[in-house]
C-alpha cells in the first residue's frame, strides 16, 4: 500500500512537469487571427508579404464595437513572417479561430503553389476556414472595417457563412475543398473574388484556377449559372429577354445531371438543367402570353448561356464543374484513363437540355 501511494505521489509530479512545460497562454495572453492575406512581397522583392487581422476582445456587442488591429510584415517565407510579427506585438497568436485565408489577386495569377505548403502543415490552421481571392490585394481587403460589424470579422463570416445574407453571386470555398480540387484530377479549383465596396465587401464574381494559377474570372452571370448547375442553389434567378424586355424569374427549384457519352467515337457531354419558379420581373400581361412559347424562349437562352460558359472553360483547359472526375469514375481506374480524358476534352462537344417551368407571375398578372 506504502509502495502504491509513492507511485501515485512520483506519477502526480511528473504530471505537474509535463503540464508546466506545454507552453500553455491564457486567453487575455492571446491574439486570436480571424483573417489572414498574403501578398507577394512589393517592389518585386523575393518572398511575401502577410498581413493579420488581429481581434481586440471588447465587452460590447453592437454594430461599430468590432475593434480589431492589422500588422503587417515581409520576409522570404510565410513562417518567417509571422515569427517576426510576433517581436511587433505583446501576445501570442492563436490562428485556430482564422476563418478567412485571402490570397492576392497578384500572386494567384503567378503562382499560388507555395502557399499550401503552409496552410496544409501548420497544426493550429482549420480545414474548415474559407478561402479567397483579394481584389486588388488581399492586404487592403483585411483593412476594411464594416460599420455594421458587432465583433471582429463578423462581416465576412455571416457572408461566406450564409447565416445573413443569401446570395447565388457568393460560393464560399473551405480550405480543404481548395486542397482537395488542387490534389485531384479532373476537377479545378474555384475561389471567389473579394473587392473593397465603400465600408464593405463585394462578392459577385468567382476565379477559376488550374493546378498552379487563376486563369479565368467568371462575370457575376456566370457565377450564377456555376452555383445554379454545380451547387443546385435555388436561392438564384434566371432571366431572358422578349422584344428587349428582360423578364426574371425567382427559382424555387433547380435540378441538374449530367453524363459524357461516346457517339461514334465522339465525346459529347449532355447536361439536363430543370428549373421551376414564379415570374419576379415581367412586362404587364405576361399573363394573357402563352406560357409554352415564354418557357421556350427560357430554355433556348439559358442552354446558349451555359454552353458559352462551357466553351470558355474548355478554351482556359480549366475543369471547375468536374467534367473530368466524372469520366474518370466512369472508366477503368488506370492512368490510361485520365491521359484520355486531357486528350479529348479539348474536343469535348456539349448537348444543353433546359426546361424551365413556370408556376405563376407573381402578384400582379
Amino acid at each position: 500500500m506504502k509502495i502504491l501511494r509513492i507511485t501515485l505521489l512520483a506519477l502526480t509530479a511528473l504530471s505537474f512537469a509535463a503540464t508546466a512545460g506545454c507552453g500553455f497562454r491564457d486567453i487575455d495572453k492571446r491574439f486570436f487571427v480571424i483573417a489572414m492575406g498574403i501578398d507577394p512581397a512589393d517592389q518585386g522583392a523575393k518572398g511575401y508579404k502577410i498581413t493579420l487581422r488581429l481581434a481586440v476582445p471588447s465587452p460590447k456587442v453592437e454594430p461599430g464595437a468590432g475593434n480589431n488591429q492589422v500588422v503587417t510584415m515581409e520576409a522570404t517565407s510565410i513562417a518567417e513572417a509571422v515569427r517576426l510579427l510576433k517581436a511587433h506585438v505583446d501576445k501570442e497568436f492563436d490562428f485556430g479561430h482564422c476563418k478567412l485565408f485571402a490570397v492576392g489577386e497578384k500572386l494567384a495569377r503567378r503562382d499560388y503553389t507555395d502557399i499550401l505548403r503552409w496552410l496544409t502543415r501548420r497544426r493550429d490552421v482549420q480545414s474548415i476556414a474559407y478561402v479567397a481571392i483579394g481584389q486588388p490585394d488581399a492586404a487592403s481587403i483585411l483593412k476594411v472595417e464594416p460599420k455594421s460589424e458587432r465583433y471582429p470579422g463578423n462581416t465576412l463570416f455571416l457572408m461566406f457563412g450564409k447565416d445573413g445574407t443569401q446570395s447565388s453571386y457568393l460560393v464560399p470555398v473551405y480550405l480543404f475543398d481548395f486542397i482537395r480540387r488542387y490534389r485531384e484530377h479532373g476537377i479545378d479549383p474555384v475561389l471567389p473574388l473579394i473587392r473593397a465596396d465603400k465600408d464593405g465587401y463585394a462578392i459577385t464574381r468567382l476565379g477559376v484556377l488550374n493546378k498552379s494559377k487563376l486563369m479565368e474570372t467568371l462575370t457575376p452571370g456566370e457565377t450564377e449559372t456555376y452555383s445554379q448547375i454545380r451547387n443546385q442553389d435555388a436561392k438564384s434567378t434566371v432571366a431572358a429577354v422578349k422584344n428587349g424586355n428582360t423578364m426574371v424569374i425567382n427559382v424555387d427549384h433547380i435540378a441538374t445531371h449530367f453524363k459524357i457519352a461516346n457517339e461514334n467515337g465522339e465525346y459529347v457531354l449532355r447536361l439536363w438543367l430543370n428549373v421551376s419558379g414564379i415570374f419576379e420581373e415581367a412586362p404587364l400581361g405576361v399573363y394573357e402570353e402563352d406560357w409554352n412559347q415564354l418557357e421556350a424562349l427560357f430554355n433556348q437562352q439559358i442552354a446558349s448561356e451555359i454552353k458559352k460558359l462551357f466553351k470558355k472553360m474548355q478554351q482556359a483547359a480549366v475543369d471547375p464543374f468536374g467534367f473530368g472526375l466524372r469520366y474518370r469514375a466512369t472508366h477503368p481506374g488506370t492512368e490510361q484513363t485520365w491521359k484520355d480524358w486531357q486528350n479529348l476534352y479539348p474536343d469535348l462537344k456539349f448537348d444543353i437540355k433546359v426546361r424551365v417551368e413556370i408556376e405563376g407571375t407573381g402578384l400582379v398578372k
